[in-house]
C-alpha cells in the first residue's frame, strides 16, 4: 500500500488494457453522463459547506463500477451475462476543488491517503488524464455494454492493488462497510485466462492503443 497505508502508490494505479473481458476499474472515454441533473442541489449540508461535485458532466471519462464477476456468464465462457454496466464520471482534481469546499479542506487525506468516501482519487495517466482526477461514486450512469464497445472505448485498466482498493471504496460508500484489503483476494479468480495475446485485447479496445506500453 502507499502514503499512509490507506491507498496504492501511483504507479500501482494505470495500465494498457489487456484483458479480453471487462474489469471493474477499467476506464473509457466519451461516455454520457449529461442526463444527470445538476441544478437541484445547491448545498449539502446545513452549514453551506459543500461535499459533493454537482457540476456539469456531459460526455467525459468513466470509471466502471459494474462488479467484474457479474458482467460475465459462470457458465459459458466469454458470453456477457447481461447488458447493462454502470460507470461513474472521472473529473479533474482540480475542478472539483474550485467547487467543493470540503474537498479543498481535506485534500491532503484525498491524495494521501483516499480517505474521502465518496470519492477515488486517481493519478494522472500519460496521454489521457493529464493530472490528478477523481472518480465521483456518487453519481452512477448507466449504458449498454454495446455502447462501450462500438465504438471502442475502453483506453486503460487499472492493475491489481488498484483494483482491490476500488472495491474497498465502493463498500465504505454503497455499504458504510470497512473492508481490510488483505480480506479480498488482489486477483479475481480464473483472471489469467482472460489475458489477450495480441492487440486490440477486445473488441471494447481501439486499433491503436491510447495507453504507452
Amino acid at each position: 500500500m502507499g502514503p499512509g497505508e490507506h491507498r496504492p502508490h501511483d504507479e500501482q494505479y494505470w495500465q494498457r488494457p489487456w484483458a479480453t473481458q471487462l474489469f471493474a476499474g477499467d476506464l473509457f472515454e466519451a461516455v454520457p453522463f449529461g442526463d444527470q441533473p445538476t441544478h437541484v442541489v445547491a448545498e449539502d449540508r446545513e452549514d453551506g459547506v459543500t461535499k459533493h461535485y454537482v457540476g456539469e458532466v456531459a460526455f467525459g471519462y468513466g470509471l466502471l463500477i459494474t462488479p467484474t464477476c457479474d458482467m460475465v456468464d459462470q457458465h459459458e465462457s466469454g458470453q456477457i451475462s447481461h447488458p447493462f454496466r454502470v460507470l461513474v464520471p472521472v473529473v479533474p482534481l482540480d475542478h472539483v476543488l474550485e467547487n467543493v469546499a470540503d474537498v479543498d479542506r481535506n485534500v491532503g487525506l484525498l491524495r494521501g491517503r483516499d480517505a474521502l468516501t465518496a470519492y477515488v482519487y486517481l493519478p494522472a495517466l500519460d496521454g489521457v488524464l493529464d493530472g490528478e482526477h477523481v472518480a465521483c461514486l456518487f453519481r452512477p450512469a448507466l449504458v449498454s455494454d454495446e455502447l462501450l464497445r462500438e465504438p471502442p472505448r475502453r483506453v486503460a485498466q487499472l492493475q491489481p492493488e488498484a483494483r482491490r482498493h476500488l472495491k474497498i471504496k465502493l463498500a465504505a460508500y454503497w455499504g458504510r462497510a470497512r473492508v481490510v484489503a488483505q480480506d479480498l483476494p488482489l486477483r479475481e479468480r480464473g483472471e489469467e485466462e482472460l489475458r489477450a495475446d495480441a492487440w486490440p485485447p477486445s473488441a471494447y479496445d481501439p486499433a491503436e492503443p491510447l495507453v504507452p506500453g
